[in-house]
């Protein structure tokens, strides 16, 4: 492991060290438990082997204790002894697990509600460069994945001490036979790191591999509609069969790998045994007791080093995991660019400005350029522009859910990145082209982002925007669930209940996002009756792509390539024949109508 990953686990761990020092004492004191009855076995195998008091060092403690608890030293008594000492050892044992699970089900969790938590409150700038599913797998898998190294942390740490213990314990016995294991182990783990690499790398191979396949999964259920319409089951399917190939030979290799390094590390074992057996009896002439007490400390011993192995394995996994999750989190966290203000926003009394405003999306292409022009309350202000003029930019600067570069946004003079967010956005109603439904019932979707829920209130608003007759005649009127995405509704319902939770707010600045565009002639009358009743009510900004919306508007500003072309009303900027009056031209051609 570099010096770049061990501060990467540093920097993580740290906020549990508290919980992570308690673990590793009590991996000490399990470690100590285990000293105690491994040492006990000596005097309790030699009792055995001979009736007379067997003496030596083991045995002089030992009595020296029972004498100061006045209890007579015996075979009996040692078991005894043995029994309790084995029992506290596996309860701290099992504290000490507890404790390790806690503290990464803990960890995970605090880093699904990170990454949730930036995820939010990050700018949408960001989202608009991001596929969904690298997040959605990075919140569900990776900051698992990640959470286990903290566990494995801990039980490397509780594994080395117990190998310290054992060796301690061996050397006692025999000087020479633990140099002589010890340096097989030393060189079998120097030799077994070349496969710890390779599970590092077949690890970032998981990792990459698993975002794709959650990058795809999620695109092409958003996409479903279309696939089926253009009959690519079979491709697409055929797309996800190489993805899931290569996600499980990747994950193949990842096993395969740690199976080979357990496999090796048997086969080291067992020729330490040999030469254990063959050394001592040959050579060193050891006493039958104190020979099977080494082989029983060296048995004991292959258990953690076995899983110190293992665990190496795992971390070096895992490590990919924590880079990816650190990766992710650190690169929302410098994405939120938006401070909150401290001026609580409760409405206006004059105009909006827009000043100077410059944004980009990159440091090569302009977005806007240089926009300036007013909005008075309650007047309707309607943007138009082809698709990329940057019209929907403007408005998430509007609603600030980015920042400019340059220039600024005033609301009677003082500056909007002055106003919390919380409070400025109540006081902000939104609609879309694409309807925000949630799966959930009508009135919580009508009440979405209120502190209360008032079902007189939802009915207020759902009149106004031409959407209480047809709930009324829904199975359960208000209370009735209208699926994932409200795939139970119409198009037009589904912006006509968009409208209602807008309008719910009772907002100081309505923005409609083109949001009739993708509505049939019938549902784009009902919603534009809605607006004509709330006209000069709320100051509306309206983006608009059917120019039939907006015609009655206060002010319309046509925007073209990141710059204003014009402003004026319908009627003067039809007079001036410019962009809006082509604009006009051409949707009067495709309609065959003046609407």
């Amino acid at each position: 492991m570099n010096k770049q990953e061990l501060q990467l686990l540093y920097r993580h761990v740290y906020p549990y060290r508290q919980k992570i020092l308690f673990i590793i004492v009590l991996a000490i004191f399990c470690a100590f438990f285990e000293a105690i009855n491994l040492s006990a076995l000596v005097p309790l195998l030699q009792l055995i082997n001979s009736p007379n008091e067997p003496g030596g060092t083991l045995w002089s403690l030992l009595n020296n204790f029972f004498s100061f608890i006045g209890i007579e030293l015996t075979f009996t008594s040692l078991l005894v002894l043995m029994s309790i000492l084995f029992l506290i050892g596996q309860s701290l044992l099992y504290l000490k697990k507890n404790m390790q699970n806690n503290v990464r089900f803990k960890f995970n969790t605090d880093l699904m509600n990170r990454i949730f938590y930036n995820t939010l409150y990050t700018d949408m700038r960001y989202h608009h460069s991001q596929k969904g599913g690298t997040l959605i797998d990075t919140i569900n898998r990776e900051s698992d994945q990640a959470s286990t190294s903290i566990f494995v942390i801990s039980e490397i740490f509780t594994f080395v001490l117990l190998i310290c213990v054992y060796f301690v314990m061996l050397f006692y016995i025999s000087a020479i036979l633990t140099i002589i294991c010890a340096i097989v182990a030393i060189t079998s783990f120097t030799l077994l790191n070349f496969l710890i690499l390779r599970s590092k790398e077949f690890g970032k191979f998981v990792v990459d591999v698993n975002s794709k396949m959650n990058e795809f999964v999620h695109e092409r259920i958003n996409l479903l509609k279309l696939i089926k319409i253009f009959s690519t089951e079979k491709m697409e399917q055929d797309r996800f069969r190489t993805l899931s190939s290569s996600y499980s030979d990747s994950n193949g290799a990842f096993m395969m790998n740690g199976i080979k390094i357990e496999t090796i590390f048997q086969i080291i074992i067992f020729f330490i045994a040999i030469v254990v057996l063959y050394v001592s009896t040959v050579f060193l002439n050891l006493s039958l007791p104190l020979l099977l007490i080494f082989i029983f400390i060296l048995v004991r011993l292959t258990d953690p080093l076995r899983n110190l192995n293992s665990q190496r394995h795992v971390l070096a996994g895992q490590i990919a995991s924590l880079e990816k999750v650190d990766h992710i989190i650190t690169e929302l966290e410098q994405e939120r660019t938006i401070e909150n203000g401290t001026i609580q926003f409760n409405g206006f009394h004059n105009s909006i400005r827009i000043n100077a405003i410059n944004f980009s999306y990159n440091l090569n292409t302009s977005t806007l350029t240089d926009i300036s022009f007013q909005i008075n309350k309650n007047e309707m202000v309607a943007i138009i522009g082809a698709s990329g003029s940057g019209k929907s930019t403007l408005v998430d600067l509007i609603i600030r859910l980015m920042e400019p570069r340059s220039g600024e946004i005033t609301i009677d003079n003082e500056n909007i990145a002055k106003y919390t967010l919380e409070s400025y956005h109540k006081k902000i109603g939104f609609v879309s082209q694409e309807s925000f439904i949630f799966h959930d019932s009508i009135l919580n979707n009508i009440c979405y982002g209120s502190d209360h829920i008032s079902l007189s209130d939802a009915i207020t608003a759902a009149k106004i925007a031409n959407a209480h007759d047809f709930i009324s005649g829904l199975s359960e009127n208000y209370y009735t669930e209208v699926g994932e995405k409200g795939v139970k509704l119409s198009g037009g319902e589904k912006q006509r209940i968009a409208l209602a939770r807008a309008l719910y707010k009772n907002p100081e600045i309505l923005i409609l996002d083109e949001a009739t565009s993708a509505l049939d002639s019938e549902s784009e009358r009902i919603i534009q009756e809605s607006i004509a009743k709330i006209k000069n009510k709320y100051t509306i900004i309206s983006i608009a792509h059917r120019l039939s919306t907006i015609e009655n508007a206060d002010k319309i500003i046509v925007i073209g390539g990141g710059n204003i072309l014009e402003i004026g009303s319908h009627n003067d900027l039809i007079q001036k024949n410019n962009e809006y009056a082509k604009y006009y031209a051409i949707q009067y051609r495709q309609n065959g109508t003046t609407n």
